[in-house]
């Protein structure tokens, strides 16, 4: 076999000493049997595949807690999402109440304002009733006190002692006739029943 190894040229290049490179490679298959049984750190086929399951098992347990945390994540989204309908339908629900209050509020003032209004309606009618009745009396006596002021003046302008004594004498004849009636002349000359 050697000999085969010396007739082998390879290229350009010849092998010179065919007994080095067979010594080489018997090496080099000795020390890959070698790493590939024996357990040599760093080197060994059992370090890379204690290393290699390790970190296998390493991704499997980070997997798992990035399942963990996006089931978590989900429950956590899934809660709020709950939660935010939960507060729209509560603030749809308070927002109702409100709007129902509101309009029983604004019912109630309106029935309270016409209430109110027709209050003072009614008062302002019968303050104007008795503004018109008071204004009614003023007028009559500023009427009785005009015309009394108007007699007062005729009677003196035409007030003579003829005229004195013929309204006495007409007063005397209106008594005496309302005597004989059955009827009485009071003080003030008015005749009154029955001599009562």
């Amino acid at each position: 076999m050697l000999n085969l190894l010396a007739e082998l040229q390879i290229g350009p290049w010849a092998i010179e000493h065919p007994s080095f490179l067979l010594s080489v490679l018997v090496g080099f298959v000795l020390l890959g049997l070698l790493l590939w049984f024996v357990n040599v750190p760093q080197f060994s086929r059992p370090f890379f595949r204690a290393l290699l399951s390790e970190r296998a098992e390493s991704i499997k347990t980070k997997h798992a807690q990035v399942d963990q945390a996006t089931a978590e994540v989900q429950h956590l989204r899934d809660d709020y999402a709950a939660r935010l309908r939960e507060i729209e339908t509560e603030s749809r629900q308070r927002i109702d109440a409100a709007v129902r209050e509101a309009d029983a509020a604004r019912e109630d003032i309106i029935a309270e304002a016409q209430k109110t209004a027709r209050l003072v309606q009614l008062r302002t009618e019968e303050e104007l009733s008795r503004e018109q009745t008071r204004t009614r009396i003023q007028i009559r006596r500023q009427i009785v006190q005009i015309s009394m002021d108007a007699a007062e003046k005729s009677v003196l302008a035409n007030s003579t002692e003829s005229v004195q004594r013929s309204l006495i004498s007409d007063f005397i004849v209106g008594a005496s006739t309302a005597s004989v009636n059955g009827r009485s002349v009071s003080a003030s000359g008015s005749p009154t029943q029955g001599g009562a």
